[in-house]
Order: structure tokens, then sequence, then C-alpha cells
């Protein structure tokens, strides 16, 4: 659990301040109830969050929650709020993308958007499912990661600003992080706390002297190098292989796999492609035959046509695929690789 846990406060702590920052400048809308119609139970959780005023009304007029509700089904009420408005958001965005014909850059904005959250999207569902099987500290990671998704969606579109309905996008978004960022916080308290919702209180950073522990082991049972044992299920080649591009073999690679890996061996070569790895491809590893020897290159960049202002989309979705478990391995040395891709938290080689 320590590369998990890690994962999670690293990505709260760079997402916190920006979050923070853009509420800041546009804060959420006035609350539409008085205390007194807020439910005891929701207003104390709502004391875990950045923004307890939204929180409490965003969870009011949801009409999800229970009454007399528990710690955890309070949580997923503000899963859910955010997984609804993240809905709304996708829509939007899908609107500019059909009105951009001709817009290059508006055009590949909305479709980078579209595919982060997407990402965002599995990731909120995936914690609303793992967290009633006690796997907090991964719905915290999951959580920590679906709001990194939309705060990209975000990023993405102040280059291509230049309608009204960017703009009204933008801002829709810019609450939508309000209440990823309040489910989080929420997952975080009870991660720590449990159901003593009394002790509940926002986060904190290292700003305030404040660091989490590790944690201890993930439980993985691997410590880094070539595991042993390592056969591949496909080959890639240019001659007579299973596939001919690694992009090809990822595609055809099982979907939520669970419990084992699934090797692509990519023989020596030079594979001129940029490889997307979706995120439901879990467990996934690239077996090359050597440092200089199995060589993948992409080119994207922020400067190429259609990419302008696509470089915090393109920067967080940029992984070697030495990051387990979407693993590279060249044998004895690290092969150059240049592959577009996604991050699947190690948590996913475990056994349900």
């Amino acid at each position: 659990m320590a590369s998990l846990l890690f994962l999670s406060l690293l990505l709260f702590l760079s997402l916190s301040s920006a979050v923070r920052h853009h509420h800041n400048n546009h804060p959420p809308s006035p609350p539409a109830h008085s205390l007194a119609s807020v439910p005891p139970e929701i207003h104390q959780a709502c004391t875990a969050t950045r923004y307890p005023d939204t929180c409490e009304t965003s969870l009011v007029q949801s009409n999800h929650v229970p009454p007399n509700p528990t710690p955890t089904q309070i949580i997923q009420s503000a899963i859910w709020v955010s997984s609804k408005n993240l809905e709304t958001a996708q829509s939007m965005v899908r609107d500019i993308l059909d009105s951009s014909a001709g817009n290059l850059n508006r055009s590949t904005a909305s479709k980078n958007c579209l595919e982060v959250l997407h990402n965002s999207e599995y990731r909120i569902n995936s914690t609303a499912e793992i967290l009633p099987r006690g796997r907090t500290k991964d719905g915290r990671a999951y959580m920590s990661a679906a709001l990194l998704f939309q705060y990209d969606c975000w990023s993405a579109l102040k280059y291509a600003n230049d309608t009204d309905k960017v703009n009204e996008t933008m801002a829709f978004l810019d609450s939508l992080l309000g209440l990823t960022s309040n489910a989080l916080s929420m997952v975080r308290s009870y991660d720590i706390y449990g159901n003593e919702t009394g002790s509940w209180a926002p986060p904190v950073t290292e700003r305030a002297g404040f660091w989490e522990g590790s944690g201890g082991r993930s439980g993985l049972g691997y410590d880094g190098g070539l595991p042993s044992g390592l056969t591949a299920d496909v080959t890639v080649c240019k001659g007579k292989c299973d596939y001919g591009t690694v992009q090809e073999a990822v595609d055809k690679a099982p979907e939520n796999l669970v419990g084992k890996r699934f090797v692509i061996g990519i023989k020596e070569g030079v594979y001129e492609e940029t490889v997307r790895v979706p995120l439901e491809k879990k467990n996934l590893v690239f077996l090359g035959d050597g440092v200089g020897k199995t060589v993948i290159t992409g080119s994207l960049n922020v400067g190429q046509p259609g990419n302008q202002g696509c470089k915090q989309i393109e920067s967080s979705m940029n992984s070697a695929l030495s990051t387990r478990p979407r693993e590279f391995y060249p044998s004895h040395q690290h092969a150059q690789v240049k592959v577009l891709g996604l991050f699947t938290e190690e948590a996913e080689l475990k056994k349900p």
C-alpha cells in the first residue's frame, strides 16, 4: 500500500492548490439552504471538505442521501453527485466538439477533454465499487486520479477559450472540481478516522507541517527488477509474429484482467508509433529484447498542429512503461520508450 498511498497523497497535494486557486477566483454559488435544514450527519461530514457550504447544498439538493445516513452512505452520495455532474460536463464538451468543425485547436482540446473525462468517470465508478469492500486507500488513489483528469480537461479548454460555450463549460468544470474535491476529502477522512465523523477535518498539506506515513508494503510481492518467469502471451515484430504493431497487440489484449499479467513480447526493432493504453487494459506488460534493441518512438508534443494548449493533457497521460502494472521490461536494462498511456494503480495487481 506504500506506493498507492504515496500516489494518492501526491495527486491530492498537487491538485489541492490548483483547485483552491480556481475556486478562489470563481467562488461557488451561495448555498440555497438554511443551516437548520441540513441534517446534522451531512453538516458534520461536510466539515471534512474544503468547500463545506457547497458540500451541504449539493448533498441536500441531490435527494440521494437516505434518512439518518451512515458516513459511508454520505460518501457514496457525494461520489454520486460528482458522477452526475461529470455526465453534464461530458455533454457540454461534446457540444463544443460538435460545433468546432474547422477549428483544429478547439477540436483537439475537446477530444482530449472527452478522453480524460471518460477516465475520470472510470475512476469515480471504481471508487464507488471498491469502498464497500473496504479498499479505502485504493479509493483515495482512484478519486485523486478522477480529480486530476477533470483538472486536465479544464486546463486544456483554457487554451481554446474563444467562445461563450467554452467559457460556460469551463465554469461548470470549475464547480465540478469542487464537488469531486469534496468527495475525495470525505474518503480521506474516512480512511484515517473511520466512522468517527467528529474527528473529520479538511485535508492539510506539508505547508502546514503535515506529512502522512507510508503505511507499509503494498503486498504485491514485487521489489523491482525483472520478475522471474515472464513469458510472452503474444509477440510483436516486423515479421512472423502475432501482431505487426504494438498498438494492435494492446487493442487485442484482454480488458480488466485480475490476478495475473498479460505479457506482450516486443521483438528487436524500431516501432514508430504512439501507443495508447486504455485504462481498461489492466496488468499489461511490455517485454522487450534489450536496451537499444526494442525501441518505441512517438511524436506528440504541444508544438504540433492541433496540440496547442494541450501540453497539460498530454503530460498527465505520458508514462514510461516501467511503471507498474503497465510495465516495460527490456530483459536486462530499460529500453528507449516514448509512449502515450495511462496510469493503472498497483492495487489492480491484487486479487479482489
